[in-house]
């Protein structure tokens, strides 16, 4: 390998878009996980939510997006996004449900939730919001 191999290889690196996923279903977040980084993503994936907060306090600089589910014990999504809004008030949040309550939805937007998306969803309507998202090709 060349050096301007080696250095092509860094620039794809810092060019992709980094997620944070949070999620108490661990199958879930393996399965998402999974699916994000063959689509090209860097991901970094949590279970418990006080964990990604840590995380997040020392890496938001570098993290593009974040994807977490709204129901979980320990904290809710509402709470991470308050969480997450103290370190990065500009970064895209979008909320996974599988309830829809129209008062806590509107509530999460104004908190800076970007984007709320019913469950069940498949990987495929992720990669596609997150696509639309960074305007990339679908």
């Amino acid at each position: 390998m060349t050096h301007s191999d080696t250095q092509n290889e860094n620039q794809d690196e810092d060019s992709k878009i980094n997620i944070l996923v949070i999620d108490d279903e661990t199958t879930t977040l393996k399965m998402t996980k999974q699916g994000l980084e063959r689509s090209g993503f860097n991901v970094a994936i949590f279970s418990r939510p006080m964990e990604s907060v840590e995380y997040f306090k020392d890496n938001h600089q570098v993290i593009n997006l974040v994807i977490t589910d709204k129901n979980m014990p320990q904290m809710s999504g509402l709470q991470l996004i308050e969480e997450f809004r103290k370190y990065n008030t500009e970064i895209p949040i979008f909320v996974l449900t599988g309830f829809s309550d129209p008062s806590e939805d509107q509530q999460m937007k104004k908190m800076g939730a970007t984007k709320i998306l019913m469950k069940p969803l498949s990987i495929r309507d992720i990669i596609k919001e997150i696509k639309t998202l960074f305007k990339m090709d679908l």
